[in-house]
């Protein structure tokens, strides 16, 4: 019995030392870590479509930024007065912004004035002013993007 004890002790130990090396999150090479996520920002200029589909090539999407910590280490990814994608688009429905990977559109940082739909303008832009402020751009625009992945 007591044998029996102590080898399901060890099995216990052993699958409880397991969980914890499995926890530790690691990103690819070049990615950053922040919360449980990886990011990599990516200079080549493209459209909002292909900004997605590029990241969707590396399993990942285009950058959503929930909160103000969220929002912040995205800025500090992004070189100065740099335009630059994230996750978001009203392309579905006039003002009705949503976040490409399903999170919840409850914190904004909009320049003044922002969304504005300037002609047609469905795809949002981070770092847009001085302010690094977001900014509603026609989704044909070519910028750099952050990608995201889990």
């Amino acid at each position: 019995m007591a044998m029996l004890r102590n080898l399901l002790l060890l099995f216990i130990m052993s699958s409880m030392g397991n969980a914890e090396i499995n926890l530790v999150e690691r990103c690819p090479y070049g990615w950053t870590n922040f919360g449980v996520r990886c990011y990599k920002f990516f200079s080549e200029s493209v459209n909002w479509v292909t900004a997605e589909r590029n990241c969707e090539r590396l399993g990942a999407k285009l950058a959503s930024s929930t909160n103000k910590a969220e929002n912040d280490f995205l800025l500090s990814l992004v070189p100065s007065n740099t335009h630059t994608w994230i996750g978001s688009h009203d392309a579905e429905q006039e003002g009705q912004w949503l976040w490409n990977d399903g999170s919840a559109f409850d914190y904004t940082n909009w320049c003044s004035g922002q969304p504005d739909n300037s002609g047609v303008e469905n795809c949002l832009e981070i770092s847009f002013t001085s302010n690094h402020c977001w900014n509603d751009v026609s989704c044909s625009t070519s910028s750099s993007y952050i990608c995201a992945t889990d």
